[in-house]
């Protein structure tokens, strides 16, 4: 109950010094910001971006905190969290082994050269692909299991 008071006046002084700087902004105008006259971006734009960056860094430690607590508080909790875990981890092996490729060439016959100059490396494209790959078959996971949750809500009816 303390952590979560303490919590709640952090996220409350975040707020208020968010809001400062907020209005501390709009009062400059866009013109200062754009022209970066005197230094005000770095008075004021580069201070929010601060905050924002602080701001998700304590989230995401707050987060990883009350998750991890919460698993290892409760034994059914990590083991579903860790078939879940192998179950990625097998649909990634399986996307990067059995169906990605190392092709570097593309329609017609060239090897495919990347934004800066380089060319595509074997190695490149196989992540590239079993990423691709990764994403279809959980993208075709999630769309199944909406429908069967909806088809069997509604048998059950």
């Amino acid at each position: 109950m303390v952590l979560h008071k303490a919590l709640k006046y952090l996220v409350l002084l975040l707020s208020l010094i968010a809001m400062a700087f907020f209005f501390y902004t709009l009062a400059l105008g866009d013109e200062a910001i754009e022209l970066n006259t005197g230094g005000s971006q770095a008075v004021t734009v580069s201070p929010l971006i601060i905050l924002a960056y602080v701001t998700l860094g304590l989230t995401v430690l707050i987060v990883l905190f009350f998750v991890l607590k919460g698993l290892f508080t409760n034994p059914a909790a990590l083991k579903k969290a860790g078939i879940s875990v192998g179950l990625l981890v097998v649909v990634a092996l399986i996307s990067y082994y059995a169906l990605a490729d190392d092709s570097v060439i593309d329609i017609n016959g060239r090897v495919i050269e990347l934004e800066d100059g380089e060319l595509l490396t074997a190695g490149t494209s196989r992540w590239i692909g079993a990423s691709l790959y990764m994403f279809y078959i959980l993208g075709i996971v999630a769309i199944g299991t909406v429908v069967w949750a909806g088809v069997s809500k509604q048998l059950k009816r």
